[in-house]
């Protein structure tokens, strides 16, 4: 006696969430070569009641041209292999608006096995899409505005009266990854130069503007205390401490003495330092490093006497890092390029990059800092 009652009953609430959902539905015989519309699916296209003509060939031509070849395939591949499928396609009205149609159907089969044709349900998503692409559009604009800040946010400044050669790169992260913090400074001293790369945790605006807070921080702190790397880590790390406690930054900051080309320097938790020397070679010159800036610790001075030819490499880890290997696989990649490059910095530079990254997408920013240092000027000598 129930079973009468719970059909009609099913059917009526189907009909009701349908309704709610404003589906629409299709059914498409193979056999006779017919496809059937409710009228809100001939809705869903623009089309008044019975405006769809009712066979396969219809509704191919009712998807954006663009789109017909994609869910043609779709429909073939779920045909081969009996299942659900999805299809999201456009479809243009004919006041000339265009549309977008998600569709989810299933392959109908008969007792072998073999499909009959396909029936389903779709839904205009059109607004969901719209504000996916206002939503990329705007971050594709973020993404400009936080790459053109970072850019202007890193030093010009080439020391032209030293006998050094510099060269410097910075690279922004591509795809739908953002700006980071990799940054580097450049502080002139007298007859000194002051070299620091580093990288602050985070993406988009907020890093960069942490970025600049701990470049200017650290620029202003070597300035009072030129000769002393270490103190000047330490009280940029007691400046964030106050400012920004939750702040994480690895920093790599030294001082060339250009008289007597020692290298004084101290690292907080950053990639060590890479040294190419004239014969070709190349070395890593301060593993292990020190904790970074943010937590509580002492950094310790180090010294490494360089030799005139001598080329120093600064870089963060977006050079270098892979998800497919270790650290310490792709810093020897790293160390092997760098003996491989050219010795002019620029040219090095270039090199590292071409090597270390190719054409793929740069999951992180890259920053990166060549000095070399030049033979002595020739003296003139007395004539015999």
């Amino acid at each position: 006696m129930g079973e009468p009652i719970l059909e009609p009953l099913l059917e009526h609430r189907l009909a009701l969430a349908m309704e709610a959902a404003r589906l629409g539905t299709w059914t498409w015989d193979m056999a006779s070569g017919t496809t059937t519309w409710d009228t809100r699916l001939e809705e869903l296209h623009g089309l008044p009641p019975g405006g769809f003509g009712g066979t396969f060939e219809d509704w191919l031509s009712s998807l954006f041209p663009e789109d017909r070849a994609e869910c043609l395939a779709r429909v073939e591949k779920a045909l081969a292999e009996p299942g659900p499928y999805v299809l999201l396609h456009r479809t243009t009205w004919p006041d000339g608006s265009i549309h977008h149609i998600e569709c989810r159907g299933v392959v109908l089969v008969d007792a072998d096995g073999n499909p009959t044709g396909t029936t389903g349900v779709a839904i205009d998503v059109t607004a969901r899409e719209r504000s996916q692409a206002d939503a990329f559009e705007a971050l594709a604009h973020q993404r400009e505005v936080v790459g053109v800040l970072q850019e202007a946010l890193l030093p010009t400044y080439t020391p032209t009266d030293l006998n050094v050669q510099v060269a410097r790169r910075y690279l922004p992260a591509t795809g739908e990854n953002t700006v980071g913090g990799d940054w580097y400074a450049i502080v002139p001293f007298d007859g000194k130069l002051g070299l620091a790369i580093g990288d602050v945790a985070g993406h988009g605006l907020e890093a960069v503007a942490d970025m600049a807070a701990a470049r200017f921080s650290l620029r202003a702190l070597a300035l009072h205390d030129p000769s002393q790397p270490e103190r000047v880590l330490a009280r940029l790390n007691e400046c964030l401490s106050v400012f920004e406690p939750d702040l994480m930054v690895t920093a790599l900051y030294g001082v060339l003495d250009l008289n007597s080309n020692m290298w004084v320097f101290a690292n907080a938790g950053h990639s060590p330092a890479l040294v190419r020397h004239p014969d070709g070679t190349a070395q890593f010159i301060d593993r292990p490093s020190d904790p970074p800036l943010g937590a509580r610790a002492t950094y310790r001075q180090r010294c490494e006497q360089l030799r005139p030819g001598t080329t120093l490499v600064l870089y963060t880890d977006g050079l270098f890092e892979r998800r497919s290997e270790s650290i310490d696989a792709g810093l020897d990649r790293l160390r092997v390029a760098c003996a491989d490059a050219p010795s002019d910095p620029e040219e090095l530079c270039d090199y590292l990059l071409e090597t270390m990254l190719g054409s793929s997408p740069l999951r992180d920013d890259v920053a990166l800092l060549a000095v070399r240092i030049l033979d002595p000027p020739n003296q003139s000598s007395a004539a015999p």
